[in-house]
């Protein structure tokens, strides 16, 4: 049985997402009930830790199971099988996962290719191999979308076209109606037409993102990291707040991550101690909605400068409360309640006023725009925790920090401040260490590699946030 390495074992994330004291699932010894998994990453064989699930348990499952293609994962069994076996092993998975998914569940099956296993140069699109599988009896689950995720970067080849996109099988477990919140994920549209949605596009089911960039905060050890805002778009679209979401191939924990973002229920599996210890700590820097994230952000910003240190925990609440105590709240919400109710007036002729207001709140979220508003600030802050923003127009953007404000000001009100701040600050052991009424700040980049815990001399800088700086060189798969 192998174990973690040693700069794993006591990091306070991987301590509190990774279960099980042997860092590893045992179907003779472990218990697998929702109770203990739920919000963990467990380190074990998928297909038999699925199995000690209990049937119609998952609400949503988004993953993208091993390619079969030779490549050194850390820590884990070999990634090049005989075709036959192969083709069993994604027939035994698809079976479990079709047996814990509710009625109504979906499955979000992320796929590139395989190599045929004759020695030849083929190769298998993996959506096609294990179509099938799906369709199979008792259980054949519809077909629901076939979506193509579209990237830049790849591997440049020398004798055929660069691969630039994967395949993700949309499947629906008959017997309930699957969820999809459209209105959750639209996007900004590219001309202000007057037959447009208010709130945006819906955005298809070609998603044009690029893939991670090493030095992102994104990146682990992991060798095939797909990016945040793939996730959040499944995840936001067709699951709800408590909804439990599961990954049995969780790698480098980009699912569980993002349910956990999203205020989700969630479970990921993973056979690497390696992969799995960095998925908790990827974990440990993420809080259980925009409300809190943006609490937590703000204490970085505010309370720390964005630089590593030590502060009193009535001096974070202090600084995070004297910056509400500026923001205007009544004033912005009944600006743009007048703003909004404008476009929807008919009789001040809806449709330019409609354009107007589309151009008004884009430009507040433009390069051009030099002064940051309270919103701005606070656009800018949820945007490092949910990647997807970017996508959304200025309106939605608008509308969702001014309700991420608003609920914080209430959760900051006199007497009920400090304790929500610990429970914050609590709750991302990745960035925090608490000690009594003392705050260390441990990383201004969410970075699964670093280790927590030396020692940082009250409000002393030790290194700049980069988090907003371009990346330049791209992962090569």
């Amino acid at each position: 049985m192998l174990t973690l390495p040693d700069q794993f074992t006591q990091h306070p994330s991987v301590l509190r997402y990774l279960s099980g004291a042997s860092w590893h699932f045992d179907s003779s010894t472990t218990d697998a009930s929702l109770s203990n998994v739920k919000n963990h990453i467990v380190c074990g064989d998928a297909i038999e830790v699925l199995s000690s699930l209990p049937s119609e348990c998952v609400d949503l499952i988004h993953t993208s199971p091993p390619y079969n293609i030779d490549r050194p994962y850390e820590m884990s069994t070999s990634d090049k099988s005989p075709g036959l076996e192969y083709f069993n092993f994604l027939r035994d998975s698809v079976r479990q996962l079709k047996r814990v998914l509710r009625p109504g569940g979906s499955i979000f099956w992320q796929t590139g290719y395989t190599q045929e296993s004759n020695g030849s140069r083929g190769i298998i699109p993996i959506d096609l191999y294990s179509y099938e599988i799906f369709r199979e009896e008792p259980t054949s689950l519809l077909l629901w979308d076939r979506i193509i995720w579209r990237y830049w970067g790849g591997h440049a080849f020398t004798r055929k076209f660069t691969n630039k996109h994967e395949t993700i099988l949309w499947f629906v477990k008959p017997g309930g109606e699957p969820i999809f919140d459209v209105d959750s994920v639209r996007e900004k549209a590219k001309e202000y037409d007057k037959r447009n949605n208010f709130w945006g596009r819906n955005p298809g089911n070609v998603w044009e993102v690029d893939r991670v960039a090493f030095g992102s905060t994104e990146q682990t050890s992991h060798i095939a990291v797909f990016p945040e805002e793939v996730s959040e778009r499944i995840i936001r679209a067709c699951s709800k707040p408590e909804s439990f979401v599961l990954d049995p191939f969780a790698g480098s924990g980009t699912v569980p991550k993002i349910a956990q973002g999203l205020g989700r229920r969630w479970l990921g599996i993973e056979i690497s101690p390696v992969y799995a210890a960095e998925a908790a700590i990827r974990v440990g820097y993420q809080q259980p909605g925009e409300t809190d994230s943006l609490a937590s952000e703000l204490a970085k910003h505010f309370g720390f400068n964005s630089k590593r240190g030590t502060l009193l925990l009535n001096e974070i609440q202090r600084r995070i409360c004297t910056w509400l105590t500026s923001v205007p709240l009544e004033q912005l919400r009944m600006t743009f309640e007048a703003d909004i109710q404008s476009v929807f007036d008919i009789s001040n002729g809806r449709n330019q006023i409609k354009r107007d207001i589309w151009g008004k709140y884009d430009g507040i979220f433009s390069s051009q725009h030099r002064i940051e508003s309270p919103i701005q600030l606070v656009d800018r802050l949820l945007m490092r925790c949910y990647k997807l923003r970017r996508h959304f127009n200025g309106v939605r953007r608008y509308n969702s920090a001014l309700v991420a404000v608003e609920e914080l000001a209430k959760n900051m009100v006199a007497g009920r401040a400090q304790a929500y701040l610990r429970r914050i600050i609590c709750q991302e052991p990745s960035s925090f260490m608490v000690a009594g009424d003392t705050i260390e700040f441990l990383s201004t980049r969410r970075n699964v590699f670093a280790i927590p815990g030396e020692s940082v001399p009250i409000a002393q800088e030790l290194t700049e946030d980069t988090s907003d700086q371009p990346i330049q060189k791209q992962m090569t798969l």
